[in-house]
């Protein structure tokens, strides 16, 4: 298992339940991407994000089955008590990044598509402080995430003019934008991204703007709409339902501290004095103080590089599964997931959880859960 998120973790155990020998190999900590998400909370209740053998796990420590979690409060309350107790004891290596994935003396143009692959263990190069080794495994399920390779604010997703070279002094994700809300107060502030992450960091600004009266936010979002969040009718999750309704709000009717641009793609940023220049598309030019950029993310498919896996050329994620998914626009409407959905084209390596859906933004967690179960079941 590479990932030790809330997939990667309840997969394991899961698998060892099976009765397989599961190791789990995770690059900081547990949970480390949850850990990057603020005090944003999460859509689904505790009930639907870990399976009933981890709520048994964890007894009386549970949280309440109707309890929305911040990503740091799933970490503490959940994931390490579940890495540290029986039977995961032991099986989670932490600090431990996977370098590659690959076939047996075999590279991606060997026999690629053909059973003959499946005849030889998969191989993980594995590398723990300074030392490298070679691993082999039977079956290998990626569960890495997207957290690590942000979308650009540019034209068609490409970064803007000296995005790249000013990539420090860009805020990425909420975890980062809640942490320097202290320096935000009172300064000009320009908010990328209509997504629900950029929704929440859009709600903690109104709290600053309240606060700490001269702060300037500028919200830039591609889409032309008066209410550019997605909004799902009769929402089932309230507090999805509650941050995209009152980001929404605030873009139909700005209050004096907030700027909507719409049909707003940045196309450069560049350092001007303390601040930063920032052009918009529609040759709109104008000072700011702070870039947060909540555009999404995108996996990264290197450590799966020799190997002949089918990736959909629109979601970037795998490529039957997105098929499977074809004309799903909600994460509770879901249809039931086929373990022939979830092969990637390479026998016994398996992506689960959010980078199996790549860029489309309807993975749950309980898709996840669904997913480890589908595939455990033919290994």
């Amino acid at each position: 298992m590479i990932g030790g998120g809330p997939v990667g973790l309840c997969a394991a155990l899961a698998a060892v339940e099976r009765g397989l020998d599961v190791a789990v190999f995770e690059r900081g900590v547990v949970g480390q991407a949850l850990l990057g998400w603020g005090r944003a909370r999460l859509f689904s209740p505790f009930g639907m994000n870990v399976s009933a053998s981890v709520r048994r796990l964890l007894g009386r420590d549970a949280p309440g089955e109707d309890a929305l979690l911040t990503g740091p409060e799933m970490v503490e309350n959940v994931l390490q008590p579940l890495a540290g107790r029986e039977p995961l004891a032991g099986r989670v290596r932490t600090g431990c990044r996977v370098e590659g994935v690959a076939r047996a003396g075999m590279t991606r143009t060997d026999f690629a598509g053909h059973p003959l692959r499946a005849e030889r263990p998969l191989v993980l190069l594995v590398r723990e402080e300074d030392a490298e080794q070679f691993l082999e495994f039977d079956a290998v399920l990626d569960a890495t995430g997207v957290a690590d390779r942000p979308c650009g604010t540019g034209p068609g997703g490409l970064p803007a003019r000296g995005e790249q070279a000013l990539c420090t002094r860009i805020l990425r994700g909420l975890g980062a934008v809640e942490n320097r809300l202290p320096v935000l107060a009172g300064r000009r502030v320009l908010l990328v991204g209509s997504g629900h992450s950029a929704a929440n960091a859009l709600l903690w600004l109104q709290d600053l703007a309240r606060a700490a009266p001269g702060t300037d936010v500028t919200w830039a979002v591609r889409s032309a709409n008066r209410r550019p969040v997605l909004e799902i009718a009769d929402d089932p999750l309230p507090e999805r339902r509650r941050v995209a309704a009152s980001a929404n709000a605030l873009a139909e009717s700005p209050p004096a501290w907030l700027r909507v641009e719409r049909r707003a793609t940045v196309t450069a940023v560049a350092n001007r004095g303390d601040g930063l220049q920032v052009s918009l598309s529609g040759g709109r030019k104008r000072e700011y103080d702070e870039i947060a950029a909540l555009t999404g993310n995108r996996p990264d498919w290197r450590l799966a590089s020799e190997l002949p896996i089918e990736i959909s050329p629109s979601t970037e994620g795998t490529a039957r599964l997105a098929r499977a998914l074809t004309g799903v626009t909600d994460c509770l409407a879901v249809p039931a997931i086929e373990p022939a959905d979830l092969q990637s084209g390479e026998p016994g390596f398996f992506a689960i959880g959010s980078k199996s859906y790549g860029r489309s933004r309807n993975f749950l967690l309980q898709s996840g859960l669904r997913q480890a179960e589908a595939v455990l079941s033919t290994l």
